[in-house]
């Protein structure tokens, strides 16, 4: 065998040797819950969109059911000044607020400049 390559490696001795990912069904109210992020994920992008004019990037990390912040979601939107973007992120927060769908959903929101 040639040098560059390392042996190949061993697992635990009782370890099968084709580990497989074990999926547990998620109850009703976990779906729900998780299609409540999704559709508030969408919502927000709309928002910036109104708000902002442009979404260049919309990316949901660390997607929760339950819990104080459900997600984090990453806007890519223009950005010309710290001034107008300030005031374009504070119109954009007091919206959200005031929103059926994302004052029910509480993400954390990052505003990244687009591309």
């Amino acid at each position: 065998m040639s040098a560059l390559l390392p042996p190949q490696g061993r697992g635990a001795p009782n370890e099968a040797d084709h580990p497989q990912l074990l999926e547990r069904d998620l109850d009703r109210n976990e779906l729900r819950a998780r299609w409540a992020v999704r559709a508030a994920q969408w919502r927000a992008r709309e928002l910036a969109e109104a708000v902002f004019g442009a979404v260049t990037e919309t990316t949901l990390k660390g997607l929760r059911p339950f819990g104080d912040a459900r997600g984090l979601l990453v806007l890519g939107v223009p950005f010309r000044d710290l001034e107008t973007h300030r005031a374009r992120e504070a119109r954009f927060m007091a919206a959200a607020h005031d929103d059926p769908i994302l004052s029910q959903v509480p993400l954390v929101y990052v505003f990244g400049q687009g591309s």
